[in-house]
C-alpha cells in the first residue's frame, strides 16, 4: 500500500519572476492561471530488466523516467552486464502523469506595462492528474529543478 500526502497552506508564496537557480532543488509554492494541460501518459518509475546471463530479474529506479540500465548483475556468481527490459514484468511499475503550463498573475499596472505574463512548466503524477483544465487559478507546491530540452534548459515544477 502507498500513502499519497499533500501540503496544503504552504507559505510563503513565490513570484514565478523569482524562480531562479537559487531555487533550485527547494521546496516552493506559487498561484497562477492553467494556461495549457497536455494528455495524460504513463510514466516508468520502476523498470524491470533481465539478465542475459543468468535470467535473474531486477527492478531499477527510473528517476524522473529517465532510462537507466542497471550496472552489473545482482546475483554473486554471475557477472552479467547485459541486460533487456522486460516492460509486461510485475516489478516493472508506471503511474499516470500531465504536464501543466501555469501563467503568473498579473497586476492591473503589469498588464498596462504590456508586459508578456512568465510561465512555468510543471508535472503532475498520480491522484494529480486530470485535476485542473486551462482558466483554473491554481496554488502548486513542488520541489524546482531543471529539465534539458532540445531548445535549452528550462525551469521545471514537479509535483
Amino acid at each position: 500500500a502507498e500513502l499519497l500526502c499533500r501540503v496544503y497552506n504552504y507559505d510563503p508564496l513565490t513570484q514565478l519572476k523569482n524562480v531562479r537557480a537559487n531555487c533550485y532543488g527547494k521546496y516552493i509554492a506559487l498561484r497562477g492561471t492553467v494556461v495549457r494541460v497536455s494528455n495524460i501518459k504513463p510514466l516508468c518509475t520502476k523498470l524491470a530488466f533481465v539478465c542475459g546471463t543468468c535470467g535473474d530479474v531486477q527492478s531499477v529506479p527510473l528517476p524522473d523516467g529517465k532510462y537507466t540500465l542497471p550496472t552489473k548483475c545482482l546475483v554473486p556468481e554471475c557477472r552479467g552486464r547485459s541486460f533487456t527490459a522486460d516492460r509486461s514484468s510485475p516489478l516493472t511499475t508506471t503511474v499516470d502523469w500531465q504536464s501543466v503550463k501555469v501563467q503568473e498573475l498579473m497586476s492591473d499596472d503589469q498588464r498596462e506595462a504590456g508586459r508578456i505574463p512568465r510561465t512555468i512548466e510543471c508535472e503532475l503524477v498520480q491522484d494529480l492528474v486530470d485535476s485542473c483544465v486551462p482558466g483554473d487559478m491554481v496554488t502548486i507546491t513542488g520541489i524546482v529543478k531543471v529539465l534539458s530540452t532540445e531548445e535549452g534548459k528550462t525551469h521545471h515544477l514537479e509535483n
